[in-house]
């Protein structure tokens, strides 16, 4: 696992349980361009929610936390080991301040890009996870979770989120689609990747995700 990766699940193990011992404590998610959520994701699937259940679950300190278990029928595997192809559950804490992904829409309805962690043999999802209808996303974010952002893990994707805001080494991509509005789903999120100029290079670029074919990405100039 590399570093950002690990990282990243340390972060987000130590707030779970950091929030689980305060319940006054609030979630609150960072930014995260579908690519870094492709990269950093262990499962990444399209799937329905066909299902909803509670149930408590252990961990490793104090006492058992009550979590909710959804079933879901999986369409497509984008990312996952070989020995899951086939993800039926996911689980989350059940409460909403400790980051509990809710489901609010119907069960049994559309089809969802669903990005989430491994513990075990468990598949993780939080509040702050890559959780999408699949029809809400661009023909370029389906081009790019089918083909294009694993060839774009080894670079790292910045969100500007106050001026003034610089990458710090070549193999990052500045990302400014929240700049004063804070919303964060724009053309850089929409539209484009952050990929290597070429297999040997650790210089790191935004790249169009032409749909048309995957030697027509056309290159556009947002590198900061």
């Amino acid at each position: 696992m590399d570093s950002a990766k690990m990282c990243g699940l340390l972060a987000a193990s130590f707030l779970l349980l950091t929030l689980l011992w305060d319940p006054t404590a609030a979630c609150s998610c960072a930014p995260r361009h579908p690519q870094t959520a492709y990269c950093n994701a262990d499962i990444v699937i399209k799937a329905k929610f066909v299902g909803v259940s509670k149930q408590p679950m252990n961990i490793s300190i104090g006492e058992p936390v009550s979590w909710v278990r959804y079933e879901i029928k999986t369409t497509k595997v984008f990312k996952a080991p070989e020995v899951m192809q086939d993800v039926r559950f996911l689980y989350t804490p059940a409460v909403a301040s400790v980051c509990g992904y809710e489901h609010n829409a119907p069960l049994k309805g559309e089809e969802y890009i669903i990005a989430g962690m491994l513990e075990g043999d468990r598949v993780m999802i939080t509040a702050c996870s890559f959780i999408q209808p699949w029809s809400q996303l661009s023909p370029a974010q389906k081009r790019g979770l089918s083909l294009t952002y694993s060839k774009g893990c080894s670079c790292m994707v910045v969100p500007c989120t106050s001026m003034p805001c610089s990458v710090t080494s070549d193999s990052q991509c500045l990302w400014t689609d929240g700049i004063g509005s804070r919303i964060w789903d724009g053309s850089q999120a929409k539209r484009l990747a952050c990929l290597p100029r070429s297999n040997t290079s650790d210089l790191c670029a935004w790249e169009s995700l032409n749909t048309q074919g995957p030697g027509n990405l056309r290159r556009v100039l947002l590198r900061q």
